[in-house]
């Protein structure tokens, strides 16, 4: 741990790294803008959510979910133009993309390993047969 003053001054380094974030630049364009690594990227960006606390982040989840549902909303009306199929394969991959995200986001993402295990359990159960 450092100094009261190094500690103040880690934390702007933090926040000016999670602005740039926010703002939509990615891990490697930070690194690059501010001549750091992006291990020193990940660390700031860390401290920062730190520093936010759990309503913040609570409020950050629920603003990048409804961006999330903006980008869908926009793909759909963005596939409805489609003219090619090559346009339309290129939407679709990008709604399923966000959809991905969005379910990661909120948790519902659940590992193909996972499914397939529970399935196993569950075969041959007569309770998953039909017989309730």
């Amino acid at each position: 741990m450092g100094s009261a003053k190094q500690e103040a001054e880690w934390d702007r380094e933090a926040e000016k790294t999670y602005r740039l974030w926010l703002a939509g630049n990615n891990r490697s364009a930070i690194a690059r803008s501010l001549g750091i690594t992006r291990e020193v990227v990940n660390r700031r960006l860390a401290r920062a959510r730190k520093n936010l606390g759990e309503e913040a982040l609570a409020d950050m989840r629920t603003d990048v979910e409804a961006s999330l549902d903006e980008l869908i909303r926009r793909s759909y009306s963005n596939l409805k133009g489609a003219e090619t199929v090559a346009e339309r394969n290129a939407v679709i991959r990008t709604i399923a993309d966000l959809k991905m995200k969005k379910s990661k986001l909120l948790g519902l993402e659940m590992p193909a390993k996972l499914t397939l295990e529970m399935e196993k359990v569950y075969t041959g159960d007569p309770v998953w047969d039909g017989d309730l």
